[in-house]
């Protein structure tokens, strides 16, 4: 089920022009599409209750420092079958089912939302109030035919909160007006709150990890804001300011000696950077050879740089 569902996903993202990458194992995404300005992170899964907080942060993180939407395409809760046409959230992450993406690409977004186990809508309060003044209809009245209470009403006008669906169809067949508003997907979640988890860990720490952690250093006094990723399929996100230069994300894989799997898997996340626009790197301890289409550089080498431009600048000279 979840890699048919994938398939129909690049299909459909391909029939809507947009460039899609392959797909991404074991992964906290398994799809990065892009259209124009229009960015999305996939996640798909057959249970959306399956995604683990751990995940939802760093997809949140990734997100948000390559300008990608994350969103979630599943087809059941824990508890029951999802409904086409309505938005759920896990860890303020969007998760929708292939129906309902597929409508919001043809332009219709979805108007329903799940909470606390009912369905709700946006509506226009503004409107609602204006409406209800204009037609001389009082707050009591209202509440009366729609079965809440007159404070309800209040917050709706203050878009304080918003109703059931059945409600809104109330308030808008008595009022004769459209109040329910499209549910954007484009919209960027809200980081989660939790404590931050360094990626030294002194009672689990490998070589290897000590190797990522002495390169994370590096990039970060080079200038870097820096994303260690743990679940993605590289090793870091670094981004130098925007306003300081154009091109300006980094995905790193960062590996001690070379094996042909880590050759394989930094070719990925290069293919991954063409899509976003951005650049991709691979860290080794030495340097053994040339690397066509693929940017390397020691660990000797990363040391020599003085900042994060003059890396970037070195990148592009490397895949010349």
């Amino acid at each position: 089920m979840r890699e048919m569902i994938l398939s129909e996903c690049i299909n459909l993202l391909n029939n809507h022009k947009f460039i899609v990458s392959q797909p991404l194992g074991r992964s906290c995404f398994d799809l990065i599409a892009r259209k124009k300005d229009s960015r999305f992170l996939i996640k798909i899964l057959k249970n959306i209750d399956s995604l683990s907080k751990e995940q939802s942060e760093e997809l949140i993180k990734i997100s948000s420092m390559v300008n990608a939407v994350p969103i979630i395409i599943g087809t059941r809760t824990r508890n029951s079958p999802m409904e086409n046409g309505v938005v759920y959230e896990r860890y303020n992450i969007k998760a929708i089912t292939y129906d309902t993406f597929d409508l919001y690409l043809k332009g219709s977004p979805p108007v329903i939302y799940a909470h606390r186990g009912g369905f709700f809508v946006n509506i226009d309060g503004n409107v609602l109030k204006e409406t209800r003044e204009k037609l001389n209809i009082s707050v009591s009245e209202l509440a009366e035919f729609s079965r809440v209470s007159k404070k309800t009403i209040y917050k709706y006008e203050q878009n304080a909160a918003n109703p059931a669906v059945e409600i809104a169809l109330k308030i808008e067949e008595y009022l004769d007006v459209p109040l329910v508003k499209g549910i954007q997907l484009s919209e960027f979640p809200k980081e989660l709150e939790t404590e931050k988890e360094s990626l030294e860990n002194k009672n689990n720490s490998t070589n290897t990890e000590d190797f990522k952690i002495q390169i994370i250093d590096i990039l970060g006094n080079l200038g870097f804001n820096l994303v260690p990723t743990r679940k993605a399929p590289f090793d870091a996100v670094a981004e130098k300011h925007r306003e300081e230069y154009d091109q300006n994300i980094l995905l790193t894989n960062i590996e001690e000696t070379e094996t042909a799997e880590i050759r394989k898997k930094a070719l990925i996340v290069n293919e991954i950077s063409k899509i976003l626009n951005s650049h991709s790197l691979l860290v080794l301890e030495k340097k053994e050879r040339y690397y066509k289409n693929l940017a390397v550089i020691s660990m000797k080498e990363l040391e020599k740089m003085d900042d994060a431009v003059a890396l970037i600048e070195y990148i592009k000279e490397m895949i010349k």
